[in-house]
């Protein structure tokens, strides 16, 4: 049994490494942070309801660009197997093959559930664009 602090350090922790494999391009490390039944809600596109779906979405970004930047997590909760964390990012996507870099800045909302081992996934992902 987890105490609602151990729950909150846990979601941290993968709100850190959401960041991280954001950061060094690694697209399979962000799929594996999914539940088996995602839902990602990218901006101006179609829900995402398959990980091998977004894998490839992400992949495409990572094969094209690298990213840059960085967020701050802005809150964390957790109540039974379910919980979320809202952010804020500024990115910069430098293409790979030169030319202009891409920047952006928005918010997130990562909704989790906690898996049959004890560990956090997230299971639905909205971000949209300040800009």
């Amino acid at each position: 049994m987890t105490t609602r602090a151990d729950d909150i350090a846990a979601i941290r922790k993968l709100a850190d490494a959401w960041q991280a494999g954001w950061l060094e391009g690694d697209a399979q490390a962000l799929v594996a942070m999914y539940t088996d039944d995602p839902v990602l809600m990218p901006q101006g596109q179609a829900s995402i309801t398959a990980k091998d779906e977004i894998l490839a979405s992400y992949q495409s970004v990572f094969d094209d660009y690298t990213v840059e930047g960085g967020g701050e997590v802005l809150e964390i909760e957790a109540a039974g197997d379910w919980g979320f964390f809202r952010s804020t990012y500024a990115l910069k996507a430098v293409p790979r093959g030169g030319g202009e870099p891409i920047e952006d800045e928005g918010k997130s909302l990562f909704i989790v559930r906690r898996q049959t081992d004890g560990s956090w996934k997230i299971a639905r992902l909205i971000s949209n664009s300040d800009l």
